[in-house]
């Protein structure tokens, strides 16, 4: 990858590969896109804030079948809201 100069405002970004987010990231990510706090998106996911919490904060890791959740909410975060929100009304 070419060096960034400081003054560059459009760099080239071709060389360079991101890590993939983990579970704690996306979460935060996802929660952020949607403009919830951990009170309302926890009550959507129905666990408690303090899991939320937990796994935001890297202290417990969820299992695996949650971080395939996690997967699916985050690739379409605004999908799964509405069709958790239903859930919750019926």
């Amino acid at each position: 990858m070419a060096d960034i100069l400081p003054d560059d405002d459009n760099p080239d970004w071709s060389g360079f590969d991101p890590a993939p987010l983990d579970y704690a990231a996306k979460l935060k990510a996802t929660r952020a896109r949607l403009s919830m706090n951990q009170d309302t998106f926890s009550a959507l996911l129905h666990i408690p804030r303090s899991t939320l919490q937990n796994w935001e904060q890297r202290r417990t890791e969820p299992d695996a079948f949650t971080r395939t959740m996690i997967d699916v909410i985050y690739d379409d975060p605004e999908g799964m809201a509405e069709r958790l929100r239903h859930k919750l009304v019926a």
